[in-house]
Order: C-alpha cells, then structure tokens, then sequence
C-alpha cells in the first residue's frame, strides 16, 4: 500500500508543476499566451495593410 501513497504523492506533485509552469510559461506546454496572442494580432494587421484594395480576395 505504500507504493499506491508513493505514486498518488508523485502524481499530484507532478500535476502541480505542471499547472504552475502552465500559468507561468502557457507557451511552453502549448497554450496560447498572451505574448502569442499579440504576435497574431500584429500579423493579421499588417497582411491587412499590406492588401491592395483594387485586387479581388
């Protein structure tokens, strides 16, 4: 039975961590940040800028 408290124990610390980094660095575990976001956001309004608005879409 010490096994099972040893792995529930491992688990819930490696759970944690994971939620920490996960709030930390979203990026890292693959969530899209706020840094991210705002990189997209910045694309998108430069290919808009940069469509002429005589060519069809």
């Amino acid at each position: 039975m010490e096994i099972g408290w040893i792995l529930a124990g491992f688990f819930t610390f490696c759970t944690m961590a994971f939620i920490a980094v996960a709030l930390l660095l979203p990026e890292w575990v693959g969530i899209t940040g706020k840094k991210a976001r705002d990189i997209i956001r910045s694309q998108q309004e430069d290919e808009e800028k940069s469509k002429d608005p005589s060519e069809p879409s």
